[in-house]
């Protein structure tokens, strides 16, 4: 069985989690005392100076995992499309990978995770530029997520897996609303045996396109038990297929939903549950 673990997309989204009057240094390993692993999405807008890379580093335990995402430049495409992919910008990929070494250092870099925005459609530039991305980070682990339809629908979707296997990188499976060509099908698949990664957005189907509203209205879901009882299969699956499986849940309200939601997943698996007091739904906060 591969090793599993469950977490949340960014620890500083949970609100009332944290007890009151924990200082944002203190979140950070607060948080690392109940979940395994989180994931860093700040450094898509930023690279992170590397003295706060050396702080999350030496505040979390020694089998803490940290994913983290490169810069958007790495996976952003032109506002109008015509076939263009982003450049293989080798200067910022060092530069960004200098400033998260502490994480590699101390054995605690999960994957570099490349999330494509739904401007990234199936054509050859892009799928070269794929291919392209184990050169500009030899030897540490990439995963990638698609955000548009026509890489894992139905006549694509074994083409877009082999792509990634060929390449050595994971593939992200995820979970989100199904609503047009910026939404993906929650196809299974296990291209790199070291890696899977899941991805819960949910589900909010009526705030997915807004993107005006902020993450924390795009993703603001609250899963039930009927819901992530149809990835059960897939994360047993998974377990069995892969060494490593990492769970995040994007959920980001900003009262805690996103533990909520993890730690519902967390039962319902049967593994132990964090030891943090029950948290209020946002109702109960008014």
């Amino acid at each position: 069985m591969g090793r599993l673990l469950i977490g949340t997309s960014s620890w500083s989204d949970q609100g009332p989690f944290y007890p009151p009057g924990t200082k944002p240094a203190q979140q950070l390993p607060y948080y690392a005392r109940h979940f395994p692993i989180v994931e860093i999405n700040t450094s898509y807008y930023a690279i992170p100076r590397r003295d706060v890379v050396e702080g999350w580093a030496a505040r979390t335990p020694d089998d803490f995992v940290f994913d983290v995402k490169p810069p958007r430049e790495l996976t952003s495409t032109p506002s109008e499309p015509g076939g263009e992919a982003p450049e293989p910008d080798a200067d910022l990929a060092a530069a960004f990978m200098a400033s998260i070494r502490p994480l590699e250092d101390a054995g605690k870099l999960g994957a570099v995770t490349f999330q494509f925005p739904p401007s990234y459609r199936n054509v050859e530039p892009h799928r070269e530029y794929l291919r392209l991305l184990p050169e500009l980070f030899p030897g540490i682990p990439l995963a990638v997520e698609f955000r548009r339809r026509d890489w894992l629908d139905e006549e694509h979707a074994d083409d877009t897996l082999a792509l990634l296997a060929d390449a050595g990188m994971s593939y992200t499976m995820a979970d989100e609303p199904q609503v047009g060509t910026g939404s993906v099908p929650p196809v299974y698949g296990i291209t790199n045996k070291r890696l899977a990664i899941i991805r819960f957005h949910g589900r909010n189907a009526r705030t997915w396109y807004s993107f005006g509203t902020g993450s924390e209205g795009r993703f603001d879901w609250e899963y039930d038990e009927a819901e992530l009882a149809e990835w059960l299969p897939r994360i047993e699956r998974a377990a069995m297929d892969a060494e490593n499986v990492h769970l995040f849940f994007n959920t980001n309200r900003g009262d805690g939903q996103g533990v909520r939601n993890a730690r519902l997943l967390i039962g319902m698996l049967g593994m132990p549950q964090p030891d943090v007091p029950e948290l209020p739904h946002q109702a109960q906060l008014l």
